[in-house]
């Protein structure tokens, strides 16, 4: 029986890239100006203000922040508009901590994707321990786009890491968003044998090669609902299934295609410190050399619903 064919996936509508005015922010409001955005759509450029300190020094930080905010906003959308793109630029500067200014400013806006830059080269400190990404991971309404390597061009090698939950239907329906339309994906899925050392230290090569292809068998098994999924979308993709860790295999494949976007699934039923740090996601976006996008499963009673 031929499968129903869902819409295509909705272009992003608002967008929302933070910027400190640093050079990781400069790469974030880079790769905002190279998305597939939608017909008129807008992008808020967002810079947060400490909300205490002296007089003064506010408003002389003002001053200086709307200024080079200005110039960022003038520039961003001049690059939107020579790639073509009609969205426009909305600049705001806000007065509050990070974390809980941008949440906020993503709620209202109905944001559909938030774009973060990476920060140097010791991300479990500077991305998650406490940071503003980890507090928009965790708490944010939309996906989060961390732009971590150089902007040239839009992406061409996605890499997806997938699982056997639903979660990874989610990251597989988003993530066309990013990509121009026919854009392959390759999916990357990693199983394991359990006990296979523990218990049967005297299986033979043979017999382990038989023990290990049960699980592979089983995993593609409880894959299939995900390319249903994707055939329904008619989205492209090749699968590779390794054996081994994921934290491993999902890296070494990011390596061996040289990817230049790697998307994930986060859990939305636990706290980040419980799903994502000390997880394979946390070695994974500590450790690629590329962006990371991070979705959740939407809350329930809260899917999104614009189109």
């Amino acid at each position: 029986m031929a499968l129903s064919r869902r819409p295509s996936p909705s272009r992003l509508r608002t967008v929302l890239v933070a910027t400190d005015f640093s050079p990781a922010g400069a790469r974030a409001v880079e790769r905002t100006a190279r998305l597939p955005l939608a017909t008129k759509a807008t992008v808020i450029l967002l810079h947060a203000l400490p909300g205490r300190a002296p007089k003064e020094f506010v408003k002389q930080a003002r001053e200086r922040a709307s200024r080079t905010l200005a110039v960022v906003a003038q520039e961003l959308h001049a690059s939107l508009h020579a790639a073509g793109s009609s969205a426009s630029v909305e600049a705001r500067l806000v007065f509050g901590k990070p974390a809980p200014t941008l949440l906020r400013q993503a709620r209202s806006a109905g944001a559909d994707l938030i774009v973060l830059g990476r920060h140097g080269r010791r991300p479990l400190r500077d991305l998650f321990l406490g940071s503003t990404a980890e507090h928009v991971i965790q708490y944010g309404p939309s996906p989060v786009l961390v732009v971590h390597g150089l902007v040239e061009d839009g992406y061409r090698h996605p890499l997806v890491a997938v699982d056997t939950d639903k979660t990874s239907r989610h990251v597989a329906s988003f993530l066309p968003a990013l990509l121009t339309p026919r854009t392959s994906l390759r999916l990357i899925h990693a199983y394991e044998s359990p006990l296979e050392y523990i218990v049967f230290p005297g299986l033979t090569l043979e017999e382990r090669a038989r023990y290990r292809e049960q699980f592979k068998e089983a995993a593609l098994r409880k894959l299939h609902p995900l390319h249903r999924h994707l055939d329904a979308m008619d989205l492209s993709y090749h699968q590779a299934l390794e054996h081994g860790s994921p934290r491993s295999i999902i890296l070494k494949e990011a390596r061996r295609h040289r990817a230049d976007l790697l998307a994930l699934g986060t859990l939305a039923r636990s706290s980040l410190s419980r799903v994502l740090l000390g997880s394979v996601a946390t070695d994974v976006v500590r450790e690629a050399g590329c962006d990371v996008l991070l979705v959740r499963p939407p809350a329930k009673g809260r899917g999104r619903t614009r189109h």
